[in-house]
């Protein structure tokens, strides 16, 4: 299973109400029996593994996967949010237990942090006055430049813009052939990211009420590697991307299973 997939599933002990708890259990158990306790590395640390073949910025390193795949594993065990919180859950010998759900939300603070910089940086890129305007008036652009930001082929030059920054991010060469390549390994993050930005500009898309995006954005980095497909149940991830060239490796659960 992919860190980005046990994390959100790690937030929903958080966010969840504690009698909400067998929900939150029951999709837990079900993904760590399908991937058999295996989580993958933070995409973005396998960009800079196999792609860049640069170490990733130490001070940003993101959760080791089998700490992550722990917390699924003594998460699952427990019948309740207040035994997994306070007596503990019987693990490998020992007792185990969370002292607070919030380190688990605390997890997605580094990426939803640069989905945050992402759409902002793009943002005042088209006009950097946006905040003090939203303040004023509750738009983010002035009338006449949002008939200019309606085509799709307005946004295009952000691209490489985007890709520039996550390389300074990960303390990588900007080279434009570096730059070029990563446009192509990440175009649907590309398209994603983009089409978000076009929300937040035209139609007041608030970051803080779609918390759901920085989990897609983050799925979206591992097609980066030729090896993965995105196996989802999300319809909006897919059709937000539909464009892309790599929609083709976003597929839903019966698509995956015809194929194998």
């Amino acid at each position: 299973m992919s860190q980005v997939t046990a994390l959100e599933l790690l937030v929903g002990l958080d966010v969840e109400r504690p009698e909400n708890f067998s929900d939150v259990k029951q999709r837990i158990e079900l993904a760590y029996k399908l991937s058999k306790g295996r989580v993958l590395n933070d995409p973005r640390l396998l960009i800079c593994d196999e792609v860049l073949r640069i170490p990733f910025p130490a001070d940003e390193m993101p959760p080791a996967s089998h700490v992550i795949s722990k917390y699924l594993d003594v998460a699952r065990r427990a019948a309740t949010k207040e035994q997994l919180l306070k007596q503990g859950v019987l693990y490998k010998g020992k007792l185990a237990r969370i002292g607070s759900t919030s380190i688990l939300a605390d997890l997605m603070a580094g990426p939803k942090k640069q989905w945050r910089l992402s759409v902002e940086r793009m943002t005042e890129d088209h006009y950097p006055n946006w905040r003090e305007l939203f303040e004023n008036t509750g738009r983010r652009l002035p009338p006449e430049m949002r008939k200019v930001m309606e085509p799709a082929s307005a946004r295009e030059h952000q691209r490489p813009i985007f890709i520039k920054a996550l390389l300074e991010w990960l303390h990588a060469p900007t080279s434009t052939e570096l730059i070029a390549e990563l446009c192509e390994r990440l175009d649907a993050v590309l398209d994603f990211t983009i089409l978000i930005c076009r929300e937040f500009l035209l139609r007041n898309y608030s970051l803080d009420k779609h918390h759901s995006d920085v989990f897609d954005q983050f799925q979206l980095q591992y097609l980066a590697m030729e090896r993965f497909v995105i196996v989802s149940g999300d319809p909006d991830l897919s059709t937000r991307t539909r464009r892309s060239a790599q929609a083709s490796r976003i597929v839903t659960f019966a698509q995956f299973l015809a194929g194998l």
